[in-house]
């Protein structure tokens, strides 16, 4: 019942998510009384004035609105220009309208934006995106495996083979379960301990925490210093809350690491008064999770799992960045990577399968905030596109060359969950 409950919240939660990211995705605000007059513009009863004109054209139809007329006024774009004195654009249409259009009764201009958008995209720069996804996802393979102590041995196909079909498992299971799916599936071709390939996979997604932590603190500093971005003051706060949390817990995990028998019998006496079969399950998680410590025992390990964390984000920057000039946004490959580091918090959000909804409604908060203009909802459509169906693509094919099905994974993952031992 409980799992049933958790499922359905995070349902729930994604598609109240989606609805919020798709609700307006073919309006834009006015920029300004439409009607009032202008400078430069004799024509005024012709005027709509809007911040971004990304996709419109001469002889578009469009659909002016605000709470007050919410019938609207269809008419026909004229010309488009700009009006410099309030920094805004300016659509001409070829009839005046016949009522005064305020912003502040929530007017507003519909078109199909979104369809035009995805219908004039240069669909040609998904190439280069899908292969810097690809390579991304190859570096984590090769990253992987620097967290086992004997790293040396181990075959690069079997944990690509995994990775891949752990991310696929992650977008069509509930609960991050790709990642329990993943260390079987090398367990099971690698004849390891399935407790030992876990707790790397736990100390891999602790890395990954770590390195986004000092990534979205260093990038906060940076944009609020350099001043032509306004961040909100919640972020600032934030960040250096964070960077408190992620120093804290990487002196937790070295002090683990080091004493790992008192760290065990600190948590045996945290989980007492929980229930007996509940604290046994959590005291295996940390037993396995002080085993994938073990990268700090070589330097070399370490280091190496760091420079190819930042190689991953850099690299997924660059695919990102591809993105924008597929739909002709103005954004720097900076922007590229600040997004990954907000779309990260955003997929530890309780989500549906695929973190749809999350992934959505946080990506385009996130190009918000940085004043990025465009059609937000066309580039994320494609961002989560390009993330999600190569994974899932790749995860099939490989869970059919192993002669596995969905339901070999499903059932896998329950004697995982209550004995993560070796099998």
């Amino acid at each position: 019942m409980r799992k049933s409950i958790n499922i359905g919240i995070g349902i729930a939660l994604s598609v109240l998510l989606f609805y919020l990211f798709i609700k307006d995705v073919n309006t834009l605000k006015l920029t300004h009384p439409s009607g009032l007059g202008s400078q430069a513009i004799s024509t005024s009863d012709r005027a709509v004035f809007v911040a971004d004109v990304t996709g419109f054209r001469t002889g578009d139809r469009i659909m002016v609105s605000d709470k007050t007329h919410p019938e609207g006024e269809m008419r026909t774009i004229e010309r488009i220009t700009r009006d410099e004195s309030r920094n805004t654009h300016v659509i001409i249409v070829t009839e005046p309208f016949t009522c005064s259009f305020d912003p502040s009764r929530a007017a507003v201009l519909k078109f199909p934006r979104l369809q035009r958008a995805l219908a004039s995209a240069h669909y040609i720069w998904l190439l280069p995106s899908l292969i810097f996804t690809l390579a991304a996802l190859w570096i984590r393979s090769y990253r992987w495996k620097f967290f086992f102590p004997d790293h040396r041995g181990l075959s690069i196909n079997s944990l690509w083979i995994a990775v891949c079909i752990g991310y696929m498992a992650n977008n069509v299971l509930p609960f991050r379960m790709g990642e329990i799916v993943r260390a079987w599936i090398f367990s099971r071709k690698e004849k390891r301990g399935i407790s030992e390939s876990f707790g790397t996979i736990v100390m891999e997604r602790v890395f990954d925490i770590l390195s986004i932590l000092i990534l979205f603190v260093a990038f906060i500093f940076y944009f609020s210093a350099r001043g032509d971005v306004i961040l909100p003051g919640t972020l600032i706060q934030g960040a250096w809350i964070l960077a408190v949390i992620a120093l804290g817990a990487l002196a937790c995990l070295i002090a683990m690491h080091i004493r790992p028998t008192q760290s065990l019998l600190i948590i045996r006496f945290l989980l007492k008064p929980l229930p007996a079969r509940f604290g046994r399950a959590c005291l295996r998680l940390f037993e396995s999770f002080i085993q994938g410590l073990a990268i700090f025992s070589s330097f070399h390990s370490l280091l190496s799992a760091f420079v190819l964390s930042m190689v991953i984000w850099l690299d997924l920057g660059f695919a990102y960045y591809c993105l924008f000039l597929a739909v002709d946004i103005k954004a720097t490959l900076l922007v590229a990577i600040f997004l990954i580091v907000g779309l990260a918090f955003a997929v530890s959000i309780p989500s549906a399968p695929g973190f749809i909804g999350t992934f959505h409604f946080v990506g385009k908060e996130v190009l918000k905030i940085m004043g990025i203009q465009g059609n937000l909802e066309a580039y994320v459509l494609l961002a989560h596109a390009m993330a999600y169906i190569p994974v899932l693509v790749l995860g099939f094919v490989y869970l059919s060359l192993e002669n596995l099905s969905l339901k070999d994974l499903r059932q896998s993952i329950h004697p995982i969950r209550h004995n993560p031992e070796e099998r």
